[in-house]
């Protein structure tokens, strides 16, 4: 546990179920953590294979159990969790994988970052949906529901 307060100095670190920081520690993490990020991401591996279907379905999965767990637990917004813990997954194919996606291609990390969210929201809605406040129940249906309409109007 003296391993947290090493990390980030200032931020007291909460027990909850495993760890939990508070939002401070957070946000001062990702603060601290930005450019290290932002340098992984700028200069990516050649990737000798891409993503597999089966690693971002993983992906997704576990973004969207962490958001069903921030926004019952937590109550943190879905819109708001969705997106961070969709930029994360993002980063990992663009950090590990160059980007590409076995069948899509090299992809941009705003691509990666919007398929994931709507795969993310839609694994939400077999999952959690209930237990969700309304507002966050509104915001799943129109994302999968603008989708869906986009969806159909390239078909035809």
């Amino acid at each position: 546990m003296a391993q947290w307060g090493q990390l980030i100095p200032s931020c007291p670190v909460v027990l909850r179920s495993v760890v939990a920081l508070s939002a401070t520690c957070l946000s001062a993490f990702v603060a601290s953590a930005g450019p290290v990020f932002a340098q992984a991401a700028a200069t990516p591996p050649a990737a000798s294979q891409p993503a597999s279907i089966n690693l971002m379905n993983d992906l997704t999965l576990a973004a969207a159990v962490g958001v069903c767990n921030l926004a019952v637990e937590q109550k943190v917004p879905v819109q708001a969790a969705v997106i961070a813990l969709s930029q994360g997954a993002a980063y990992v194919v663009s950090a590990k994988y160059g980007s590409e996606i076995a069948g899509s291609g090299k992809l941009e990390v705003g691509q990666i970052v919007n398929g994931t969210i709507v795969q993310v929201v839609a694994q939400v809605k077999q999952g959690c949906y209930p237990k969700v406040t309304a507002a966050d129940q509104k915001f799943v249906d129109t994302l999968l529901a603008d989708f869906t309409k986009q969806l159909k109007s390239k078909q035809k």
